[in-house]
């Protein structure tokens, strides 16, 4: 039965000649031959001749043996009318060859089958990859140079309307330099899928070695679409690609006026992103299908980095108004956050810079705040409540305790403070005393803000709630900074150096600070770019002085009572 089923399914040969290349093996081959010679061409249930199964298997011998076998019968032409036979995927036996895992084998096997027939490399399977296409997409490029050195008419075809140089800009600069001196027209077919050439391909995938040569071999590749109408300038801003926008943009200068489908340049898709790169002055200013511009989109995506390049830009129209009537103010108003928000909120801070910068509403757009959802935001402030709450009574409890443990101790004889005439000292009890008062503060006004049974309005109950956060980031620092001055109190007369690193150490705090006024400030610079230093001096310096000192303001406190203290000799 098992005999019966082989030799309907398999036939013997095949069995035989995909089971090993030793010299039993080899021998059996030359039997069955012998007995029946049409096996050597026939095909199994998959279509495959023994010639595929013995390549697919990797044994080099077996196949040599069969090639002498097909020699004997009828000289080189039997062989090559053996050697070119298709299976049901349309693969011939060099298409197996090619997927073996042992590279020396592939190449081993490559050469045997090539030096047979030459012309194997032209034919391509039922869904179009030829040997070549196989070649280059799993990294034999030896190989695929080989290929083409013994038959220059070999088909460059790949599945799906690809074609090799498709498979080369995704694996390597080497292959793909090496098929644009083969065939340059390679880098002008588009795929069935969606029309992707391979500057598509390597555009998207940021391949830069790889972009510059398809541009340098023919630059009017920058040019052709999918079907979806991107350009290769597109794709790149969709996979982030800046380095390749930036190569586009100086080669092709062009690429920055071309459309999408949807009237879109490169400049829309990136604002629409958040992400924006290449940035390019011709763009400003165009609206695609829906009247949008790169600031509309800008605005919509909410992201700071592209809104503020935008803005800066003097030649930025701010009032042109979309296919609805909109202009960017009047969808910046329409994004704004109605519940909790703190003063770093981009789409507040978005609005602003606009109302700043001069933008006006569309004549039809009319001019409504988005409206509060009171019950919402009610319970996104009791929510947060018990979390904030339990740090608020724990800042309360630490500095409460530190009152009485002070640095130093106490003098056994008066009871009094054996530090107290040290500045230092003072310092930490200012600084302690700050952080006991701030996160009291913040605690009574999360009473105020998450308890229901307390009837204020929602607006004032998100006032206490913001307010409370700010007076806890101050208790944090002033703790810190009595932290500070209490181990430098009683560190220094003893270990000076080690009370010097505390200090480094609690500067890190103000990494923070950096990030917060940077940020604040970011917004300024923009606005004095646009505007210029004549419109933007009387606001420019109140700003920087203003986002320092609500940062700063416990340790101008402190230091402004050990310069009194100083200045007056207080102990």
């Amino acid at each position: 039965m098992h005999v019966a089923m082989d030799l309907e399914m398999n036939k013997i040969l095949h069995v035989v000649a995909s089971s090993g290349d030793s010299p039993g093996f080899l021998e059996s081959a030359r039997i069955v031959y012998g007995k029946a010679n049409h096996l050597l061409d026939a095909h199994n249930a998959k279509g495959d001749t023994p010639f595929h199964c013995a390549a697919r298997a990797g044994l080099v011998e077996m196949v040599s043996q069969l090639i002498s076998l097909a020699r004997a019968e009828g000289g080189g032409g039997r062989v090559k009318a053996v050697l070119c036979k298709q299976n049901k995927q349309g693969e011939t036996s060099l298409h197996e060859a090619l997927r073996l895992a042992d590279k020396e084998r592939v190449e081993t096997m490559v050469s045997r089958l090539m030096a047979e027939d030459a012309q194997l490399a032209r034919v391509a399977s039922a869904d179009g990859a030829s040997p070549l296409y196989l070649a280059v997409l799993l990294g034999h490029d030896d190989i695929a140079e080989r290929l083409h050195q013994q038959d220059e008419g070999l088909s460059y075809s790949g599945p799906n309307g690809q074609n090799a140089l498709h498979a080369a800009v995704l694996r390597s600069t080497r292959m793909t330099n090496n098929l644009l001196q083969w065939n340059k027209d390679l880098c002008k077919e588009g795929d069935k899928t969606k029309g992707s050439t391979p500057l598509h391909f390597a555009a998207s995938c940021g391949f830069r070695e790889r972009v510059t040569s398809l541009l340098d071999a023919d630059k009017s590749i920058a040019y052709q679409f999918e079907k979806d109408g991107s350009f290769p300038i597109h794709v790149a801003v969709i996979g982030r690609q800046a380095s390749v926008v930036t190569d586009l943009l100086r080669k092709c200068p062009d690429c920055a006026q071309l459309r999408d489908a949807k009237g879109k340049t490169f400049l829309h898709i990136a604002a629409q992103l958040g992400y924006l790169e290449g940035y390019h002055k011709r763009t400003l200013n165009i609206q695609d299908d829906d009247g949008n511009t790169g600031l509309h989109l800008a605005v919509l995506a909410g992201t700071l980095k592209p809104f503020y390049r935008i803005l800066s830009d003097k030649d930025v129209m701010l009032n042109l108004s979309n296919s609805e009537g909109k202009t960017a103010l009047d969808l910046a108003q329409s994004k704004i956050p109605t519940g909790v928000q703190f003063g770093l909120s981009p789409r507040g801070g978005i609005h602003s810079l606009l109302t700043i910068a001069g933008a006006r509403h569309g004549a039809h757009s009319g001019n409504h705040n988005p409206e509060l959802d009171e019950e919402k935001e009610a319970k996104k402030i009791m929510d947060s409540t018990p979390t904030i709450g339990i740090v608020s009574a724990l800042l309360v409890t630490v500095t409460f305790a530190a009152a009485f443990t002070v640095p130093g101790g106490y003098r056994g004889d008066d009871g009094t403070p054996v530090l107290a005439a040290s500045h230092s000292f003072q310092a930490f009890i200012i600084a302690n005393n700050l952080a006991l008062l701030c996160s009291s503060m913040a605690t009574i006004g999360l009473m105020y803000a998450g308890i229901t049974t307390v009837e204020i309005d929602i607006r004032t109950r998100m006032n206490a709630f913001i307010l409370s956060i700010l007076l806890l980031n101050s208790s944090a620092r002033s703790l810190a900074a009595a932290f500070a001055f209490g181990m430098y109190a009683a560190l220094a007369p003893v270990a000076h150096a080690a009370a010097v690193v505390t200090w480094i150490l609690m500067a890190v705090s103000f990494v923070d600070t950096a990030w917060f006024v940077t940020a604040f400030l970011t917004p300024q610079l923009v606005l004095l770019n646009r505007l210029g230093v004549g419109a933007c001096k009387a606001r420019f310096v109140p700003a920087v002085l203003l986002s320092i000192f609500g940062e700063l303001w416990p340790y101008a406190v402190i230091a402004g009572f050990l310069v009194y203290s100083k200045i007056h000799r207080i102990h």
